[in-house]
């Protein structure tokens, strides 16, 4: 969702995901971990996403969350007993960010977000995790700089 919005307003970006990668001089760089994988300190995050952990992810996740920066912003998923157990922990000057299921209606099995300004904006997403990945993209992509606005204009398009 992430890469999708950033590619909808042509922002410059790099990323790293289990299956391809795409690395140059961008300011931003979107790295999704493999399951299982045990090293990303090569890259210096700024914002962590903590969502959907399993026990075994959780040591390096909890490295990860340790070595964010002064400044930093950990957004974690305060539904999943883990990653809140690790997005909770106090770090001196750390942005601590929990996030749920982003709000939402369901008529005629279409479901339909709604944002703070009660407007709202259908979509083509409808599971619980996809949902609650559609909060977590939102407050990272208002971290640099996507406006809620623009976020609901685009996620509209996202299948």
């Amino acid at each position: 969702m992430v890469l999708f919005v950033l590619n909808y307003f042509k922002r410059k970006f790099d990323y790293v995901t289990p299956t391809k990668e795409k690395i140059s001089t961008a300011a931003v760089i979107v790295i999704e971990p493999a399951k299982g994988a045990n090293d990303y300190s090569a890259y210096n995050h700024h914002i962590l996403i903590i969502s959907q952990l399993s026990a075994e992810d959780k040591p390096i996740i909890s490295k990860l969350a340790n070595a964010t920066p002064k400044s930093g912003t950990i957004i974690y998923d305060d539904t999943n007993p883990l990653a809140r157990e690790i997005g909770k922990v106090e770090r001196a000057d750390i942005f601590l960010n929990p996030y749920a299921s982003a709000k939402h209606e369901v008529s005629d099995g279409k479901v339909t977000l709604i944002s703070g300004g009660n407007e709202k904006f259908p979509i083509h997403l409808s599971s619980t995790d996809d949902l609650k990945n559609v909060s977590a993209a939102k407050e990272l992509l208002k971290k640099i700089g996507i406006s809620s606005a623009q976020f609901y204009k685009a996620i509209a398009s996202f299948q």
